[in-house]
Protein backbone atom coordinates (compact mmCIF):
# COMPACT_ATOMS: atom_id res chain seq x y z
CA UNK A 1 0.00 0.00 0.00
CA UNK A 2 1.53 3.55 -1.29
CA UNK A 3 1.92 6.21 1.54
CA UNK A 4 -1.14 8.71 -0.60
CA UNK A 5 -3.91 5.63 -0.08
CA UNK A 6 -2.83 4.97 3.21
CA UNK A 7 -3.27 8.90 4.02
CA UNK A 8 -6.54 8.89 2.41
CA UNK A 9 -8.19 5.44 4.29
CA UNK A 10 -7.01 7.30 7.25
CA UNK A 11 -8.91 10.80 6.23
CA UNK A 12 -12.07 9.14 5.39
CA UNK A 13 -12.25 6.90 8.63
CA UNK A 14 -11.69 9.95 10.81
CA UNK A 15 -13.41 12.49 8.84
CA UNK A 16 -11.08 15.05 7.83
CA UNK A 17 -10.27 15.90 4.08
CA UNK A 18 -7.40 15.36 1.55
CA UNK A 19 -7.48 18.44 -0.30
CA UNK A 20 -4.39 20.17 -2.29
CA UNK A 21 -1.91 17.16 -1.48
CA UNK A 22 -2.54 17.11 2.58
CA UNK A 23 -4.84 16.56 5.20
CA UNK A 24 -7.52 18.74 6.32
CA UNK A 25 -9.48 19.45 9.39
CA UNK A 26 -11.63 21.66 10.22
CA UNK A 27 -9.18 24.87 12.40
CA UNK A 28 -11.22 28.08 12.52
CA UNK A 29 -9.08 31.27 12.06
CA UNK A 30 -8.32 33.70 14.29
CA UNK A 31 -10.74 36.41 12.60
CA UNK A 32 -13.55 33.38 12.23
CA UNK A 33 -15.41 35.31 9.17
CA UNK A 34 -15.90 34.80 5.52
CA UNK A 35 -13.46 36.38 3.80
CA UNK A 36 -14.82 36.65 0.76
CA UNK A 37 -17.46 38.55 -1.03
CA UNK A 38 -20.84 37.61 -2.73
CA UNK A 39 -19.73 38.05 -5.74
CA UNK A 40 -16.71 35.33 -5.00
CA UNK A 41 -19.48 32.60 -4.00
CA UNK A 42 -21.42 33.68 -6.93
CA UNK A 43 -18.23 33.15 -9.55
CA UNK A 44 -17.49 30.26 -7.40
CA UNK A 45 -21.02 28.60 -8.50
CA UNK A 46 -20.89 29.63 -12.24
CA UNK A 47 -16.92 27.97 -12.23
CA UNK A 48 -18.54 25.05 -10.21
CA UNK A 49 -21.39 24.37 -13.22
CA UNK A 50 -19.13 24.51 -15.58
CA UNK A 51 -17.22 21.74 -13.70
CA UNK A 52 -20.01 19.55 -12.75
CA UNK A 53 -22.65 20.60 -14.82
CA UNK A 54 -26.03 19.76 -14.41
CA UNK A 55 -27.43 16.92 -16.48
CA UNK A 56 -29.74 14.23 -15.74
CA UNK A 57 -28.27 14.69 -11.42
CA UNK A 58 -27.94 18.06 -10.16
CA UNK A 59 -24.88 20.00 -10.59
CA UNK A 60 -22.92 22.46 -8.54
CA UNK A 61 -24.80 25.51 -8.52
CA UNK A 62 -27.44 23.29 -6.98
CA UNK A 63 -25.58 22.40 -4.34
CA UNK A 64 -24.62 25.92 -4.18
CA UNK A 65 -20.75 25.19 -3.51
CA UNK A 66 -19.99 29.02 -4.15
CA UNK A 67 -20.41 29.86 -0.40
CA UNK A 68 -19.38 26.93 1.53
CA UNK A 69 -16.18 26.97 -0.78
CA UNK A 70 -15.45 30.75 0.14
CA UNK A 71 -16.14 29.94 4.03
CA UNK A 72 -13.99 26.62 3.73
CA UNK A 73 -11.17 28.68 2.70
CA UNK A 74 -11.57 31.63 5.12
CA UNK A 75 -11.58 29.11 7.96
CA UNK A 76 -9.81 25.91 7.39
CA UNK A 77 -6.62 27.38 4.88
CA UNK A 78 -3.61 29.15 6.65
CA UNK A 79 -2.94 32.84 5.06
CA UNK A 80 -0.73 31.86 2.47
CA UNK A 81 -2.90 29.26 0.73
CA UNK A 82 -5.62 32.04 1.45
CA UNK A 83 -3.55 34.43 -0.50
CA UNK A 84 -3.40 31.35 -3.60
CA UNK A 85 -6.84 31.19 -4.00
CA UNK A 86 -7.09 35.12 -3.96
CA UNK A 87 -4.26 35.33 -6.15
CA UNK A 88 -6.27 32.71 -8.37
CA UNK A 89 -9.62 34.28 -8.68
CA UNK A 90 -8.39 38.00 -9.46
CA UNK A 91 -6.48 36.00 -12.21
CA UNK A 92 -9.07 34.08 -13.17
CA UNK A 93 -11.15 37.67 -13.69
CA UNK A 94 -8.56 39.44 -15.63
CA UNK A 95 -7.70 35.97 -18.21
CA UNK A 96 -11.35 35.96 -19.04
CA UNK A 97 -11.29 40.17 -19.29
CA UNK A 98 -8.58 39.75 -21.61
CA UNK A 99 -9.12 37.23 -23.61
CA UNK A 100 -13.18 37.49 -24.18
CA UNK A 101 -13.46 41.20 -22.83
CA UNK A 102 -16.13 40.07 -20.15
CA UNK A 103 -16.77 38.61 -16.80
CA UNK A 104 -17.24 34.75 -16.39
CA UNK A 105 -21.21 35.07 -15.86
CA UNK A 106 -21.12 36.84 -19.55
CA UNK A 107 -19.56 33.62 -21.08
CA UNK A 108 -21.39 30.95 -23.01
CA UNK A 109 -21.58 27.53 -22.15
CA UNK A 110 -19.05 26.37 -25.04
CA UNK A 111 -16.91 29.50 -23.73
CA UNK A 112 -16.89 28.59 -20.26
CA UNK A 113 -15.99 24.92 -20.91
CA UNK A 114 -13.07 26.14 -23.37
CA UNK A 115 -11.33 28.42 -20.66
CA UNK A 116 -11.52 25.93 -18.01
CA UNK A 117 -10.48 23.35 -20.11
CA UNK A 118 -7.38 25.88 -20.65
CA UNK A 119 -7.19 26.23 -17.07
CA UNK A 120 -7.06 22.52 -16.13
CA UNK A 121 -4.36 22.07 -18.81
CA UNK A 122 -2.15 25.21 -17.51
CA UNK A 123 -2.74 23.70 -13.72
CA UNK A 124 -1.74 19.94 -15.31
CA UNK A 125 1.41 21.23 -16.63
CA UNK A 126 2.65 22.96 -13.36
CA UNK A 127 1.76 20.17 -11.71
CA UNK A 128 3.80 17.71 -13.52
CA UNK A 129 6.89 20.51 -13.11
CA UNK A 130 7.12 21.07 -16.77
CA UNK A 131 6.13 24.98 -16.65
CA UNK A 132 8.65 27.13 -16.54
CA UNK A 133 9.92 27.55 -12.72
CA UNK A 134 7.69 24.85 -11.68
CA UNK A 135 8.79 22.02 -9.23
CA UNK A 136 6.18 18.56 -8.78
CA UNK A 137 5.04 20.12 -5.39
CA UNK A 138 3.80 23.18 -6.86
CA UNK A 139 -0.09 23.63 -6.78
CA UNK A 140 -1.99 25.75 -9.36
CA UNK A 141 -4.85 27.49 -7.85
CA UNK A 142 -7.20 26.19 -10.29
CA UNK A 143 -6.53 22.62 -8.76
CA UNK A 144 -7.08 23.84 -5.49
CA UNK A 145 -10.58 25.23 -6.89
CA UNK A 146 -11.24 22.36 -8.88
CA UNK A 147 -10.71 19.94 -5.64
CA UNK A 148 -13.09 22.50 -3.70
CA UNK A 149 -15.85 21.97 -6.30
CA UNK A 150 -15.82 18.17 -5.88
CA UNK A 151 -15.35 18.02 -2.20
CA UNK A 152 -18.42 21.08 -2.05
CA UNK A 153 -20.48 19.32 -4.31
CA UNK A 154 -20.25 15.37 -3.00
CA UNK A 155 -20.41 16.86 0.93
CA UNK A 156 -23.85 18.86 0.41
CA UNK A 157 -27.23 17.02 0.41
CA UNK A 158 -28.07 17.55 -2.84
CA UNK A 159 -24.35 15.68 -3.60
CA UNK A 160 -24.91 13.22 -1.02
CA UNK A 161 -28.47 12.45 -1.35
CA UNK A 162 -29.25 13.04 -5.22
CA UNK A 163 -26.01 11.96 -7.00
CA UNK A 164 -24.80 9.36 -4.26
CA UNK A 165 -26.75 7.03 -2.72
CA UNK A 166 -27.13 7.98 1.09
CA UNK A 167 -27.66 5.82 4.10
CA UNK A 168 -27.76 7.44 7.18
CA UNK A 169 -25.18 6.53 9.95
CA UNK A 170 -26.01 4.57 12.34
CA UNK A 171 -27.14 2.11 9.95
CA UNK A 172 -26.72 -1.62 9.70
CA UNK A 173 -23.62 -3.37 8.37
CA UNK A 174 -23.98 -5.32 4.83
CA UNK A 175 -20.77 -6.45 3.32
CA UNK A 176 -22.69 -8.21 0.58
CA UNK A 177 -24.32 -5.18 -1.88
CA UNK A 178 -24.86 -6.36 -5.18
CA UNK A 179 -23.46 -3.94 -7.58
CA UNK A 180 -25.23 -3.29 -10.81
CA UNK A 181 -22.77 0.00 -12.47
CA UNK A 182 -25.45 2.32 -9.94
CA UNK A 183 -24.67 5.52 -7.84
CA UNK A 184 -21.58 5.15 -5.16
CA UNK A 185 -22.73 5.32 -1.68
CA UNK A 186 -22.12 8.35 0.22
CA UNK A 187 -22.22 6.58 3.96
Amino acid sequence: MQRRQLLQMIAAATGTAFIAGKVQAYEPTETGQNLFSSEDGQLLNDLGETILPATDTPGARDADVGPFITQYVSDCYDDGEQALFRAGLDDLRDRVQVVYGTDFAGLSDSQRRAFVDDLDMTARIVASGAGEGAGAADLHWFTMMKQLVIFAFFTSQVGATEVLRYVAVPGRFDGDVDYNGEPAWAT
